[in-house]
């Protein structure tokens, strides 16, 4: 078994660490001195997923256990996951967990 490329291992810590952040790829290839399109394959490669969908499935993992809290809006639960708005949240909801965010949130007690 082949180890996992350290630029690929730290992408992932990062977006474990705080999804909320603004995380493109062209600025984390920046960061390890790759092209856009070398950084994309290198991450898909190792990981099995795109960039992009890799981040959409931590910040919807994150946004699920952040909707059990019922203090905080979707709106707030949207920006600690970085969605720029709630209705950016709801879309991805909608497409992935096939639910809005406040049916799941109802849906969990």
């Amino acid at each position: 078994m082949v180890a996992m490329d350290p630029r690929i291992v730290h992408t992932l810590a990062v977006i474990e660490g705080d999804c909320a952040q603004r995380l493109t790829v062209t600025r984390l290839a920046a960061q390890f001195r790759l092209s856009r399109s070398r950084f994309e394959h290198l991450f898909k490669k190792q990981t099995g997923e795109t960039f992009r969908s890799h981040l959409r499935g931590v910040r919807l993992a994150h946004a699920k256990s952040l909707l059990t809290d019922y203090s905080l809006s979707i709106k707030e639960v949207a920006a600690r996951c970085g969605y720029s708005s709630g209705s950016s949240l709801a879309r991805d909801f909608r497409k992935f967990i096939h639910s809005s965010p406040s049916k799941y949130r109802d849906s969990t007690f």
